[in-house]
Order: C-alpha cells, then sequence, then structure tokens
C-alpha cells in the first residue's frame, strides 16, 4: 500500500498528500495518521541525511534496516520520537521500519518521520510486483521463535515476525507481502475454544485485528486495495490440537472450501499452497487438507496444491525456532515460485 505524504518541514513527512512512503501489510491509512497491528507489517522509505526518527505510539518491537544492514531494534510505548539511527554518512538511504511483535489485542501507530535539520525525503524504492499472502496461526507469526527452548521467557520478548518463514519468503523471493496470522486462532474453532466467536476468519475480515473484539465496529479490510498473485494458508492447528473437542471434519472442511471460494472471489486468478504439519494428539490436519485438495481438484480447480509442513518445534511453548522458520522457507520457497510463475529460466 503507498501512502501518500506531505512534507510539512524539509525535514518532517506526516500522513497527508505525497509519495514518500511505502506501506507493506494492512494498515488503515488516516488524516494524520497509520495504524496496524499485523505481525511484519512495514515502512519503506528513502531520505538523505545523518539521522532518521519514527513518531510512534504502541508496544511493539520493531527492526530498522537501513541500506541493507540491519541497526539496533526499538521498542515502542507511549507516544513520543523514537531515534531509528543517528550519525549516519551524509547521503541518500533506503530504510525499512518493520513490526517483529505480534499484537493482538491492541494496534500500533505511526504519526510522523523526520531527519536532522538538514535532511530530506526522497521517492522510495519501486515497490515488488510479486505479491504473497500469508494466512496463518502462531507459525506463521513467528511466535516464540527467538526462544532457545519451550520456556525461555516471554512471549512478547521473544517473538520475531521478521524472522518468520513468511516474512523471510517476502525478502528472499522479493516480493510485497502480507502477514494476516492470529496465534491461538483457529479456522473454525481457537486452542482450548477460546473465545470462539473469533475465529481467524472473523479477525481476517478487519483492517486491524488486534482492536476488533473491543472495538467491533472498526474498518473492515478493503479487498480491492491488494491483490496477491499466491495465496498461502496455514491454518487448522488450533482447530485439532490440544485435549479437548476438535473442530469436526465435515465443518472444517465446508468452512475451508467457502474461504477459498470467496478469496477466488476476491482476487480472480489467485493461486493457493494450502499447508499442514503433525499435530498433537491425533494429527488430523493433513489428513483434512489433503481431503480438500482432493475435491478441490475433482471439482476442476487447478489452482490449490498442499504441502506438508516439516518443522522442529523446540521455541517457545513447542513453536519453530529461527533455524526451524528459516527450514520452513526453504521447504515451500520454490513451489511459491512455481505457483507464482517467478522460475527463473
Amino acid at each position: 500500500m503507498t501512502l501518500n505524504f506531505s512534507i510539512s518541514s524539509a525535514a518532517t513527512i506526516i500522513p497527508r498528500d505525497s509519495s514518500s512512503l511505502e506501506f507493506y501489510g494492512r494498515w488503515l491509512i488516516e488524516k494524520d495518521q497509520a495504524r496496524t497491528s499485523a505481525p511484519g507489517a512495514s515502512v519503506q522509505f528513502s531520505f538523505e541525511g545523518t539521522s532518521i526518527y519514527a513518531e510512534l505510539e504502541g508496544e511493539s518491537y520493531w527492526t530498522v534496516e537501513i541500506d541493507g544492514k540491519e541497526y539496533p531494534s526499538i521498542l515502542t510505548g507511549s507516544r513520543q520520537k523514537y531515534a531509528l539511527a543517528e550519525n549516519l554518512p551524509i547521503e541518500k538511504h533506503q530504510v525499512t521500519l518493520s513490526k517483529k511483535s505480534e499484537t493482538p489485542t491492541t494496534e500500533v501507530i505511526l504519526y510522523s518521520l523526520s531527519t536532522n535539520k538538514e535532511g530530506s525525503f526522497a521517492k522510495p524504492r519501486r515497490r515488488p510486483d510479486r505479491r504473497i499472502e500469508f494466512i496463518g496461526d502462531s507459525f506463521t507469526v513467528g511466535y516464540g521463535n527467538e526462544a532457545k527452548n519451550s520456556t525461555d521467557g516471554d512471549v512478547f520478548e521473544k517473538t520475531n515476525a521478521t524472522k518468520s518463514f513468511a516474512y523471510l519468503l517476502g525478502q528472499s523471493l522479493r516480493a510485497d507481502i502480507q502477514i494476516n496470522a492470529f496465534s491461538g486462532r483457529g479456522l473454525v474453532q481457537n486452542y482450548a475454544n477460546h473465545t470462539p466467536e473469533w475465529s481467524a476468519l472473523k479477525l481476517y475480515e478487519y483492517t486491524i485485528p488486534g482492536i476488533a473484539e473491543k472495538q467491533p465496529n472498526t474498518p473492515l479490510w478493503d479487498y480491492s486495495k491488494w491483490h496477491p498473485h499466491v495465496i498461502v494458508i496455514f491454518l487448522g492447528i488450533n482447530d485439532f490440537q490440544g485435549d479437548f473437542d476438535h473442530t469436526k471434519p465435515s465443518t472444517f472442511d465446508s468452512v475451508y472450501t467457502a474461504f477459498l471460494d470467496k478469496l477466488r472471489s476476491k482476487h480472480p486468478g489467485v493461486r493457493f499452497l494450502l499447508l499442514s504439519t503433525k499435530v498433537w494428539p491425533s494429527d488430523d490436519l493433513t489428513s483434512r487438507v489433503e481431503s480438500i485438495v482432493k475435491s478441490q481438484k475433482e471439482k476442476g480447480h487447478t489452482d490449490v496444491e498442499h504441502h506438508l509442513m516439516i518443522s522442529e518445534n523446540t521455541a517457545l511453548d513447542g513453536h519453530p525456532s529461527e533455524n526451524a522458520h528459516q527450514n520452513m522457507a526453504n521447504q515451500i520457497r520454490p513451489i511459491i515460485a512455481r505457483l507464482g510463475k517467478w522460475l527463473q529460466r
């Protein structure tokens, strides 16, 4: 999503009428602010100067990449101006500010970007032509992936969406991505039947899902704003995991099928990669997804494939580690490239 900004001074841009920023992921763009709750949401821009600052509000960790080099992460909270980098060489710089954290019950807000007094903003680099959407749960978020083991620390401290398989694939395939993923949520039923009225599919309808439960009148997502070439769906772990009553197979299949039909209607020509993985205790997910893909093909749909994702779940609360996410990205990169017709000849 391109956000038009105006230069209110030689060194500050705010949400009004120019073309100095590129936003990736779902953002709600308003008059003087840009709001999001999506893991891995980012903003890219270029500036000439020695220092760069962002006025932000909301609790999140952020990665800062400047000219291809990763700078120290920042932690935001109350509304204030945060230094992204200072004492840079006096030249044009390319910046990517990416949201590492999942904010499932809140949002973050970007109010402005500013440089040192003599600095200025320039046209950002060209937006990628390739577009991939990732729809999933905690495995797609990158939940706890920086933890050394299953009990190593707090989920907020240890989650890094920019090290998730989804974000890594966006980087390696040079694609414009959205990560629409919700920890603990299922296609039909959430883990342990938590907040059953707010499944992943219901949250998916909102521009800022993190505030939807408390503010159900918050804006819905406008599908016409962004059309992916490939959609990767990794849902169902929470429908079938744990020592609880699980989603009925027939219900799971019908809801999944209806969701595919809806996405086809919103994004004509899109192609799908449906993922599954081994789920405790009964390992029902893969058989369900295989059955759905088989049924789709019998109906004449040639736009859908399945992949069984293999991962070592050694990080926080039994989730994939950073290394596992890299391996997961490696597993499906050639499949996505083929579906998107991006294989180099």
